[in-house]
């Protein structure tokens, strides 16, 4: 019995090593395969409403697709010209940059020297470069129009998903009998409906904090705002670090782009109101109920699969993590597994 467990255990752990070699040297395909699933959880009332409107399969999903062909090429027309803008502006900022870094170091040295700490070995000037900053900024925006170019891969995988829609409660019915039906189907739309809810819930959220970050900085005048607007809709994925990183980027740049410290004291006092307002007060009440994900268990999740996918892992790291969950949640045999993800052992969470 116990060489049974322990072959067991060594053959789950070759099985899980051999799972994310799969997923890491397939990422091309898994990352566009996980969002087109992300957006059918979405998308498919839409589908089903047509459908119950008497209205073809076909039809649907033409309407469907062409609402996401329409959205995507709108928002990629207006990143790439604004992207084009950025590189060629960025080149400006250099000598402002460098008058922040020279003083900033003589700033460092003085005060290392008053404590008897010597600094001239250390070429600090020479980690800060506007053109690292450039190229680690052009890498990321080449990872979006990457992903960009697989849209059709994403669309394809979704249309396939969204024309089954409907037909797995009749399967099921089909397939067991009427109690075990009943209840499988109970159990399936409990979880379509919560993960609907919380990604449509996270994704408005998400868009709403990225138009107002967007119109806050273009009121202010801080260059390039749809720029800053979309990455504050990506990291607004990413909890508590998401939210920071997209204020703390908008707040750089503004003291670059600025004289003084007023507009990038305002830049980062709106931008962090907007997070607190938008995340922490707002979303709980749209969504209805408490998700409740562990910190240790999202922190987790964020290196894994920032390691397994880089920046789109990330991304999609919590929206997976939180799926998953609402999935284990509604399954008795795993109920126990989604209390270990959860955080607050008091929470009623998703079954309130």
């Amino acid at each position: 019995m116990k060489s049974s467990n322990v072959s067991t255990f060594l053959l789950g752990i070759l099985v899980a090593f051999v799972v994310i070699i799969i997923l890491k040297r397939l990422h091309f395909i898994f990352v566009p395969f996980v969002i087109s699933v992300l957006i059918s959880i979405i998308f498919r009332p839409i589908v089903v409403f047509l459908k119950a409107r008497k209205f073809t399969m076909v039809i649907s999903l033409v309407v469907v697709f062409l609402l996401l062909i329409v959205f995507t090429s709108l928002l990629a027309l207006f990143l790439y010209s604004s992207t084009g803008t950025f590189f060629e502006t960025l080149p400006k900022y250099e000598e402002k940059f460098d008058e922040i870094t020279v003083n900033s170091i003589h700033w460092i040295n003085t005060l290392t020297q008053r404590i008897g700490i010597r600094l001239e070995d250390i070429k600090i000037s020479d980690v800060l470069k506007l053109p690292l900053v450039k190229a680690t900024v052009s890498s990321g925006f080449g990872n979006f129009f990457s992903f960009v170019g697989n849209t059709f891969l994403v669309l394809l995988f979704m249309l396939f998903m969204l024309a089954g829609s409907g037909k797995l409660s009749g399967k099921v019915e089909k397939a067991f009998s009427p109690d075990h039906a009943l209840r499988i189907i109970t159990v399936l739309q409990n979880i379509d409906s919560q993960a609907r809810q919380y990604l449509l819930t996270k994704t408005l959220i998400s868009a709403g904090t990225g138009i107002l970050t967007a119109l806050m900085l273009w009121i202010i005048g801080v260059d390039f705002p749809l720029i800053w607007g979309f990455l504050t809709f990506l990291l607004n994925f990413i909890p508590n670090v998401g939210s920071i990183v997209a204020s703390i980027l908008p707040f750089i740049l503004s003291l670059l782009q600025f004289d003084t410290v007023v507009a990038p004291i305002l830049v980062i006092l709106l931008l962090g109101t907007i997070q607190v307002l938008m995340g922490s007060i707002l979303e709980p009440k749209i969504m209805g109920f408490k998700l409740n994900l562990s910190p240790l268990v999202v922190l987790v999740s964020l290196i894994f699969w920032g390691w397994l996918w880089g920046f789109w892992g990330m991304i999609l790291a919590i929206p997976m993590t939180a799926t998953f969950k609402i999935i284990f949640e509604n399954i008795e045999p795993l109920y126990p597994v989604s209390v270990m993800m959860g955080g607050d052992v008091n929470s009623k969470g998703l079954k309130n």
